[in-house]
């Protein structure tokens, strides 16, 4: 049995219903980014509009590889970070031939170490970091990056984590995120304070440009 199948030209989970569905929705179908039906097109268009270089992109939370798809296409470098081997699978299948991305196979943190993540059925994209497992965790700043312009953080509640392992590359690079923090993600996975990934990027410098269901865009004040 294959554990991929292809809807709407992007290869899926076989398990993966969200996503299908989604794309299936009549207001969604024909909304078109790069030639290819998208996923969220109106977070990443808003997202990218505050931009002003398009040097390198990180995206955080690669899952199949729908927002690194579009960032390759703005962006001279994409440096990508999915955990789950299904989803990398996946990722190089809907990326194929975009030779400016790197897929980095670990999951980000505030300190380096080894996790398990858990993946919800039928909705591949509800991913969370689990307890100690054989999954490598490392910090982005450990990457050294330079000329970091935009980064999409998607980690199902552990975005504060990710950018307190990020602060020097914040610092640095001052690249405008889209960052996803939804109610109770944070507090009921992780025990971090709802919110606490904004209210971190703004104890940095950063101030909210906008949101748009539960993803918000930070640009450096």
């Amino acid at each position: 049995m294959k554990d991929t199948s292809v809807h709407f030209g992007w290869h899926l989970p076989a398990h993966e219903q969200h996503l299908q569905k989604w794309m299936a929705n009549p207001k969604n179908v024909g909304d078109r980014m790069n030639g290819r039906q998208g996923y969220q097109l109106k977070k990443q268009r808003k997202a990218l509009s505050y931009v002003k270089q398009f040097r390198t992109a990180v995206d955080v939370g690669g899952h199949v590889g729908y927002h690194a798809f579009n960032m390759a296409h703005a962006f001279a470098r994409v440096h990508a970070f999915e955990p789950v081997a299904l989803h990398r699978k996946c990722f190089e299948a809907n990326t194929a031939g975009l030779t400016n991305i790197t897929l980095h196979a670990v999951a980000l943190g505030k300190a380096p170490g080894s996790v398990s993540m858990n993946t919800e059925v039928g909705s591949s994209g509800n991913t969370t970091v689990g307890g100690k497992g054989d999954i490598p965790m490392i910090t982005l700043d450990s990457l050294h990056l330079t000329d970091v312009d935009y980064m999409k953080l998607d980690a199902e509640g552990y975005e504060e984590n990710i950018l307190r392992g990020a602060e020097e590359t914040l610092k640095k690079c001052r690249p405008v995120l889209m960052c996803e923090q939804k109610r109770s993600m944070a507090s009921d996975h992780f025990g971090l304070a709802h919110m606490g990934a904004i209210t971190y990027l703004k104890s940095l410098g950063y101030v909210v440009a906008g949101e748009i269901s539960g993803d918000f865009i930070m640009v450096w004040q």
